[in-house]
Order: C-alpha cells, then sequence, then structure tokens
C-alpha cells in the first residue's frame, strides 16, 4: 500500500530543477531500499541521512516495508516523497521508471545481513540497477554494512554491488566481503548540531550509558567501572534507551548503579531522537556498545567510548573509518584492565573528537558529491 505526503509549503512541494535542455518526463527517478528495526531510532535517523543525499538526484520512492508512523517519523519524509510498503509494488514501479527516464535504485544503509531471503532480493535488485544502468541510470549503495560472509549466498551481494555505479561501505570489514570500492562515514555522522554549537566540554554535567539487551549482563566489575567513571569526573549517570527491546536491561543497570533513565515510552522516533539528543548535548562522556548510541554521542561534542566486556568489535571497526581508534580500543575487554581517564585525558579526547567529526562530515559531503556526480548529465 502507498502513502502519499502531501504536506507542507508550496517550495516544499516543488521538484527538483530540470537539467538544461531536458523534459520534465526525463528528471531522475530515485527508488530507495529503507527498511529498518521499528524500535531502534539509529535505523530512521541514519537513513535519513541518506535519503537527504539521494534527493539531490530526483523525486524519492521509499520502501520502508511495515514500518510504523513513529520509525517515518525518523526517516524525515518530504511532502513529496512517495512511501510504499510493498516491495513488489515498489520493484514493478522502479522498472516502469527505468523504461522511460533515468532511474536510480539505490540499496539499503546501514547494517544489511546475509540470508537466503536478503540473497534473493539483492538478486533481483541486481538485475534493476543493470536495467537502469543501460537506461542512463543505474544502482547506489552507500552507508552499508555486510557483517559475515556465507560463500553461497553473499554471491548475490557482490553481483548487486558489481552492478552499480556509486558504492561505499561504512566500514572496511564489508569491503572484504562484497567488493574493493571504498569507505565512508555512517551517515549518521551527518547529523547533529555544528561543532561550533556544542556545549563547551568543561561544562558539561552528565554521563549516558547506552547498552544492548540482548547480551550477558554486565558483571558487577563493570558495573564497579563505571560507577568509578562517574565519581572520579563528577558525572551524573544516566542509562539511554535507543532501542526499546533494551529498556528492561536500562532498568536494571540504572537501579544498580543510582543513575538516572532516560526511559522510552511512546512510539515516535523523532521525538525520543531528540531527547537523546538533547542529554547527549549535555554529556561529557558516553559509554556503550549500541553503535549509533555512540555515533549520536560524538555528532552531539559527547566522548564515546565502546568500552564494553560482551562487545564483539563492531564498534571500533566504524569509529576506525573517522580516525577515533580509542573509542574501540577496549572494547571487549576484562573490566579490571579498563582505564578510568582523568579529566585532562577526556579534555583532549573531547578536542580529538570534534576534529573527527568535522572531518568526517566533510567525507560525507565529498560522498554525496560522488552521488550527484552519477547523474546523466555528469
Amino acid at each position: 500500500m502507498e502513502t502519499e505526503l502531501n504536506q507542507g509549503s508550496a517550495a516544499a512541494r516543488s521538484q527538483p530543477p530540470e537539467r538544461t535542455g531536458q523534459s520534465r518526463t526525463t528528471t531522475p527517478e530515485v527508488f530507495v531500499w529503507a527498511t529498518g528495526q521499528d524500535d531502534n531510532i539509529g535505523d530512521s535517523l541514519l537513513r535519513r541521512a541518506y535519503l537527504d543525499a539521494l534527493r539531490q538526484l530526483g523525486s524519492l520512492h521509499v520502501w520502508s516495508g511495515s514500518a510504523s508512523k513513529g520509525f517515518s517519523s525518523g526517516l524525515g519524509l518530504k511532502p513529496d516523497d512517495r512511501q510504499l510498503s510493498s516491495f513488489r509494488e515498489w520493484y514493478g514501479a522502479a522498472l516502469n521508471s527505468s523504461l522511460r527516464r533515468p532511474t536510480f535504485v539505490a540499496m539499503n544503509a546501514g547494517e544489511v545481513p546475509v540470508s537466503r531471503k536478503g540473497a534473493a532480493r539483492l538478486a533481483a535488485l541486481a538485475l534493476l540497477a543493470t536495467i537502469c544502468r543501460v537506461r542512463g541510470g543505474g544502482g547506489l549503495w552507500v552507508g552499508a554494512g555486510v557483517p559475515s560472509s556465507k560463500p553461497g549466498l553473499v554471491l548475490a551481494y557482490k553481483a548487486a554491488a558489481r552492478a552499480c555505479v556509486f558504492v561505499r561501505w561504512r566500514e572496511p570489514g564489508s569491503e572484504a566481503i562484497v567488493l574493493h570500492r571504498g569507505t565512508a562515514p555512517d551517515w549518521a555522522f551527518a547529523l547533529g548540531d555544528p561543532t561550533s554549537d556544542w556545549l563547551d566540554h568543561g561544562s558539561r554535567t552528565h554521563m549516558a550509558v547506552v547498552l544492548r539487551g540482548d547480551r550477558q549482563e554486565p558483571t558487577a566489575e563493570w558495573i564497579a567501572w563505571v560507577k568509578q567513571l562517574s565519581d572520579t569526573l563528577k558525572l551524573r549517570p544516566t542509562l539511554v534507551v535507543q532501542v526499546k527491546r533494551d529498556c528492561s536491561r536500562a532498568a536494571e543497570l540504572a537501579d544498580k548503579l543510582g543513575a538516572g533513565l532516560l526511559a522510552w515510552d511512546h512510539e515516535d522516533h523523532a521525538t525520543q531522537e531528540n531527547a537523546v539528543r538533547d542529554l547527549y548535548g549535555q554529556s561529557a562522556l558516553v559509554v556503550g556498545d549500541r553503535l549509533h548510541g555512540l555515533i549520536v554521542a560524538a555528532t552531539e561534542g559527547a566522548v564515546p567510548l565502546g568500552w564494553v566486556e560482551s562487545s564483539k568489535g563492531k564498534v571500533g571497526r566504524h569509529f576506525k573509518v573517522v580516525g577515533l581508534d580509542w573509542v574501540g580500543r577496549h572494547e571487549g575487554s576484562a573490566p579490571e584492565v579498563l582505564p578510568v581517564p582523568t579529566v585532562e585525558e577526556l579534555a583532549g579526547l573531547a578536542n580529538e573528537l570534534k576534529v573527527a567529526v568535522e572531518t568526517a562530515r566533510q567525507n560525507l559531503v565529498v560522498t554525496s558529491e560522488g552521488i550527484r556526480q552519477t547523474l546523466p548529465a555528469n
């Protein structure tokens, strides 16, 4: 079923500008795969930045699957965006468009697991991207991560990437698994306040903790380390829920630490994202194993530390792309080896963070320009 978004000003409803010498009917159309976890604000916000970059090519047709209104609020859809829940309808419309005008098909950003169902979908999209390319458009795959290599199934992912005219991965492991085409920072780095608007690091009074609820319970030793961090740095700890299924774990840990709790007791992604950003904007430090919890923290000027004993390396791989190796340095380490930064050391990390975020955002501007260069006129 299709949802038409018809609100907004006349300016917002205007179509993308036509290129000189071409009729309206040849303005490119962009078909974007943008499904994600309905209870995860990280999944909606990273795709919002991706959609923003893709709008420069033409009108968006967004396949969001069974996304709720709450998830869609996090996507930041515009009045002219066409949202579809049916893959078959979306795919058929893209195929029809490719026979009439330059058409782009954008593969999903974020984590794209390797599975039988996923392989079938990517094989179909590889064919569609090839048709689009022959007709003056093409496939795009930017800001994704493919976390595993199942030799038979990953062939469809490789075929889809090869059919694309522009590819960038969000971490180097995906290059090795699928196709070597370079990396770019996760799209979530494009969002958040300008670094010039960040609250001075010395004026920040909070410390946030954002933990996955689907891993083993933190040990007493790790909890004691977190308590030592907040006491040493004189910061008020708060547990943050950015993925709804983490609510129980966050509440339990808040009770053990005597900390505050930023819960999530509604459906709207945009509202929860704003609340999380407000807290991170007042936090000197954020500790956790939720990747986008740490990326959002970084974009609000809070020093991110992925130093969680049950973590598997995902945080470190993604922050390495932006030059912040220390974010994942002690990922998966035992609590007894975890250091407690001094106030001065934390301030030094904050200075490094500012430079890294500015550089990451500039890299994403360059990536967006790479997307724009795929237009037929270029």
